[in-house]
């Protein structure tokens, strides 16, 4: 089943505007006025995209296909719940629990050094690969194994991995879906009850279950506050916009360079896991201009300007092009894992508006093991 809007570079130049759609709202007194530069940038980085898109799909198209049940799902499902429950046993906590009794902060350490990184990002992978099975053979075990794979985020209350395989497994469904008016209908409602449920877990967090604490804590104009949107919705606005807000800050207040070639690339260009563990290197302390002290990310380009200005965030725009193309690429024989690595590329680029999700571990860790089993099945058949 083939679609043209299945690439990776047509969701970037989606998702690339949808923030600045949100931003004209208006709902925030703090985001500051866009400036004509970092709109022209934008403009030429969607044409270039648009461009690629083009030539991927008449070289490469994606054709969506189904894929058999594994015979491993159980020891893989058992082996991951296995290791948090080990992990909660050591530390004698749990989060979600902790949180509501007031004795867990959320950001408190948890989980083994290194194994606690690893598990969370192929419980992601894994999530979202029993997802394709079950869309694939519709087995309630495999909903069943799903399902229990949620539940280590929730006790965790790690709302963002929760959100990344929701998004994921709602890239597949459509890759499944002939794209009607039914289906387009029945998804701005399932994103709208995603957007509402992660603003009430937000306000359960954040602010004891008061639904206008983070609106009046950031700026939330008296128009948004009286009008009839709900307060949760807010926090969407919030994530979406903020980082804009925060790229647009950083860019009028850096005067001058903060760094070098060598920090941008050791700092963006490799996950930070492997780069905390090369003995050798010594990784910069990351740092731009916030909006606030609680609005904390930038999009993918924030830390690059930080550290050369224009031409950092250029650079960055053309590595980060020429990473989901290569991945697309590598990933695009590989019948069983095809669509469960587009699905991850996917939610990487989305959440690229954010944060780099290159450099950040929890996400780029998660576009290894499709490659991994790829080449685990293709020579030993199995998996």
């Amino acid at each position: 089943m083939y679609r043209k809007i299945y690439n990776p570079n047509y969701l970037y130049v989606f998702t690339f505007i949808f923030p600045f759609v949100v931003y004209s709202f208006q709902w925030s007194t703090l985001y500051p006025p866009l400036s004509a530069n970092l709109l022209i940038f934008y403009v030429a980085s969607f044409a270039l995209y648009l461009l690629a898109g083009y030539y991927s799909n008449r070289l490469k198209p994606f054709y969506f296909n189904t894929i058999p049940k594994s015979s491993y799902n159980v020891l893989f499902v058992t082996g991951i719940l296995g290791i948090y429950l080990v992990e909660i046993l050591l530390f004698r906590k749990i989060p979600l629990l902790g949180l509501l009794s007031g004795d867990f902060t959320y950001g408190d350490n948890f989980g083994i050094p290194v194994v606690h990184t690893l598990v969370v990002s192929f419980n992601s992978f894994y999530c979202v690969y029993l997802f394709h099975q079950y869309i694939s053979k519709k087995s309630k075990t495999l909903l069943f194994q799903f399902l229990l794979l949620l539940i280590p985020y929730i006790i965790l209350v790690y709302r963002s991995n929760i959100m990344g395989v929701f998004l994921s497994c709602f890239f597949i469904f459509l890759l499944n879906r002939k794209i009607t008016y039914k289906v387009v209908l029945g998804s701005i409602v399932a994103v709208l009850l995603m957007f509402y449920t992660f603003g009430f877990l937000g306000n359960l967090r954040s602010g004891q279950g008061d639904s206008t604490y983070i609106a009046r804590a950031s700026g939330a104009t008296d128009q948004f506050l009286e009008g009839f949107v709900p307060n949760e919705y807010y926090w969407t606005y919030l994530y979406v916009a903020s980082p804009v807000a925060n790229l647009q800050n950083n860019i009028n207040l850096t005067k001058k360079d903060e760094g070098g070639w060598k920090v941008l690339i050791l700092n963006e260009c490799f996950p930070d896991f492997m780069i905390k563990f090369l003995p050798f290197v010594h990784r910069e302390e990351k740092s731009f201009n916030q909006i606030n002290s609680f609005l904390n990310v930038g999009t993918i380009y924030v830390y690059s300007f930080s550290f050369l200005r224009w031409q950092g965030m250029i650079f960055m725009y053309f590595y980060f092009l020429i990473f989901i193309n290569a991945y697309y690429w590598l990933l695009y024989r590989s019948a069983r894992f095809r669509v469960v690595g587009m699905a991850l590329l996917f939610n990487l680029i989305i959440f690229a508006n954010f944060h780099n999700t290159i450099s950040y571990s929890a996400s780029s860790l998660q576009l290894l093991y499709p490659i991994l089993f790829s080449f685990l099945q293709a020579r030993s058949r199995i998996i």
